[in-house]
């Protein structure tokens, strides 16, 4: 396979037990170590609300991220389960005032807490 990353060819290493299943991998073991995923949790308090901000690098990258998807769509799965939040998935976000006003008014209209999936957060 190819790595979206770096371009480079890698292999994946098989046992008998998964000989015959197709695995799809997007990004090297290199690359992997390179661009790590480190998972960022913060709370904020909107006014009746609350939003939660869910960023899995801590800096922005020029890299393909769509190599990423299978940590991604497990971080998504797992927080579609909570209760009483909305998900919400956003390549890269500024926190500002702004941003904050929005997506304040965003739970007043869903009259539900936010919970938004992210790459990086930019403060």
């Amino acid at each position: 396979m190819r790595c979206v990353i770096c371009n480079e060819l890698f292999y994946i290493r098989r046992n008998i037990l998964d000989l015959f299943n197709t695995k799809k991998e997007y990004v090297c073991n290199r690359c992997y170590k390179k661009y790590p995923i480190v998972l960022n949790y913060e709370a904020i308090q909107l006014d009746k609300y609350k939003c939660v901000i869910i960023s899995m690098f801590k800096k922005r990258n020029r890299i393909e991220y769509n190599g990423f998807v299978k940590e991604y769509t497990k971080l998504f799965i797992s927080n579609m389960e909570r209760t009483g939040y909305h998900a919400i998935f956003l390549d890269h976000i500024y926190l500002s005032d702004d941003f904050l006003e929005i997506m304040d008014m965003y739970s007043k209209l869903l009259k539900s807490d936010l919970a938004i999936l992210t790459f990086t957060v930019k403060e």
